[in-house]
């Protein structure tokens, strides 16, 4: 009987426990729900404050193209599959112990490159001289498809004006200076009969101004000011930028950053004097180097969104850092007053130069989508513009 009395103790006491263990799990579970209720309301607060506080910012150029922006609204190769082959076929290459950038080969849809260099739609198959179109990202042109680059539209009115045999060549890349132009230039085979075309400026003033940077821009070098934790989970933070209005604004805030020069007008205005004399001294030796190789140099100093002031439906693309960076307006419109001298002082070098800076002002619908880059519109004008110029130099027509 002691035994059977001691066990059916033992099993109430079992029972006590247990019973006191769910009463505290459900107590605890309560208790979590509850703060599982607080910080939910708090967050659905947060981003509902948010929301009517702050604008939706499209966390990335790719974001902002895939609205399909203004400069946009009449290009008909838009779509979300040209966007996305846009943003994946970049691939640029610097090789090692030079400042050369040029884009990886790729095979795509809308996007073509071999050797370094992009496709030219409608490249003739028997080729007495070439045109080698050389600067940075707005000469490649990863905006448009192969055929709506500048390079190709150039071609497109040689060939309709019944130059057959000439070749344009797109030696594009992204971010490039003088200085990494002609670098890549040297590499190059240039015949006694080719025409090298430098479309530029805009990489100059950037790298020189915007970054104090002479060297050029180096695949992963520039804005190091952001911080690590960023760069390296920008994919996540970008998803959750799109979802959350609360996130957007964090992630904008926490990513833009003002270069500590640009906030002292003397240093900017300095940066610019200095940036003109490196371009000039390029340019100069440039047309040095193409002299002696017999071919012919020609010089246009390009537009961007700050050669004249901004219209109203281009305000968003300068208050967006992930299009403009804070900064890039004064940096811009002061290297601009600088380079106004450039295309003289270079002819009276007797170097063959235009300047291009006033060539869009009279477009009055969309046409850029940064600071920078265009649409095929202005392509059309700017191609326009550089057949015009290597006719009236007389640059065309052989020695």
């Amino acid at each position: 009987m002691l035994s059977t009395s001691t066990e059916a103790g033992k099993d109430g006491t079992t029972r006590s426990v247990i019973g006191t263990a769910k009463r505290a799990l459900y107590s605890g579970a309560r208790l979590l729900a509850a703060w599982l209720f607080v910080f939910a309301f708090l967050g659905l607060s947060v981003e509902g404050v948010a929301r009517l506080l702050f604008p939706y910012v499209p966390p990335s150029v790719w974001d902002y193209r895939s609205s399909r922006p203004p400069a946009y609204k009449n290009s008909p190769f838009f779509s979300q599959d040209f966007i996305e082959e846009s943003r994946s076929h970049q691939n640029w290459i610097n090789p090692k112990g030079t400042r050369i950038i040029y884009p990886g080969d790729y095979s795509g849809r809308w996007f073509n490159v071999s050797e370094g260099i992009r496709r030219t739609v409608g490249s003739p198959d028997t080729v007495e001289r070439r045109i080698l179109l050389i600067g940075s990202s707005t000469i490649y042109n990863a905006e448009v498809p192969d055929d709506f680059t500048i390079a190709s539209r150039l071609q497109a009115i040689l060939r309709n004006h019944g130059i057959t045999k000439i070749q344009v060549l797109n030696f594009g890349a992204s971010g490039v200076n003088v200085a990494q132009q002609l670098e890549r230039l040297k590499t190059l085979t240039i015949g006694p009969q080719d025409i090298v075309l430098f479309y530029d400026g805009t990489g100059d003033a950037m790298q020189g101004v915007f970054y104090a940077n002479f060297d050029g821009w180096i695949v992963g070098e520039n804005r190091k000011h952001l911080d690590n934790f960023i760069a390296r989970n920008r994919t996540g933070l970008e998803h959750l930028a799109r979802y959350s209005r609360f996130f957007n604004w964090l992630y904008a805030k926490s990513t833009n950053y003002l270069p500590e020069h640009l906030k002292h007008p003397d240093q900017i205005k300095s940066l610019a004097v200095q940036s003109r004399e490196k371009l000039l001294q390029g340019l100069l030796e440039t047309n040095t180097y193409v002299h002696s190789k017999g071919a012919a140099f020609v010089h246009v100093l390009q537009p961007d969104l700050f050669a004249r002031p901004l219209r109203d439906f281009e305000r968003s693309l300068v208050q967006n850092h992930f299009l403009t960076m804070e900064g890039t307006e004064p940096a811009l419109r002061t290297a601009h007053d600088e380079f106004k001298s450039l295309t003289g002082s270079l002819t009276s070098a007797g170097v063959i130069a235009f300047d291009a800076t006033a060539l869009l002002d009279d477009i009055t619908e969309p046409i850029y989508l940064d600071f920078a880059h265009t649409n095929e519109l202005a392509n059309q004008r700017i191609a326009e513009f550089l057949y015009e110029t290597l006719t009236r130099s007389g640059t065309l027509v052989k020695n």
